[in-house]
């Protein structure tokens, strides 16, 4: 009874970690635990498998998505052109033997800065951020850079 007043828990429940948090960005997520007693903590890194395992022909078919959903989309012919100009080279380079992974960075660049321009202005540009974000988190690995460099969080 002295134990409920004074606010003291069974042992069982005074050795279990309450808390847990878990984190996740690009490439990878983890997981921690509060310290105690026979805690776990894990963490899973899935960054070097993504940069290893995707390959040009997957690029290739990421961007042909997103080709796709830029011409599904409402924009106009005009906005539809531009983005286009800009996919159409970092496609075209992706599918190479040897692709000049910087060349195919900085056309994402500028397809991912009109995107986000057309996000904030049109409501067919905020339904094709959604695709295209997911496509520049899915490729920033494999240029070996940030999806952030996209504008993607």
């Amino acid at each position: 009874m002295l134990d409920k007043l004074f606010g003291k828990k069974g042992k069982a429940e005074a050795e279990t970690p309450k808390q847990s948090q878990s984190m996740s960005g690009i490439g990878g997520s983890g997981q921690q635990v509060q310290a105690g007693r026979d805690a776990i903590a894990t963490q899973q890194a899935q960054q070097a498998t993504q940069q290893q395992g995707l390959t040009g022909t997957e690029v290739v078919a990421l961007l042909a998505q997103l080709q796709g959903a830029i011409e599904a989309s409402g924009l106009t012919p005009d906005q539809k052109e531009e983005l286009q100009d800009y996919l159409k080279a970092a496609k075209r380079e992706a599918g190479k033997e040897s692709p000049d992974k910087e060349f195919v960075g900085k056309n994402l660049k500028n397809v991912g800065e009109t995107m986000k321009n057309l996000k904030e202005t049109t409501e067919a540009g905020k339904s094709l951020w959604q695709t295209g974000g997911e496509v520049f988190k899915t490729i920033a690995p494999w240029l070996g850079i940030a999806a952030s460099v996209f504008g993607v969080m």
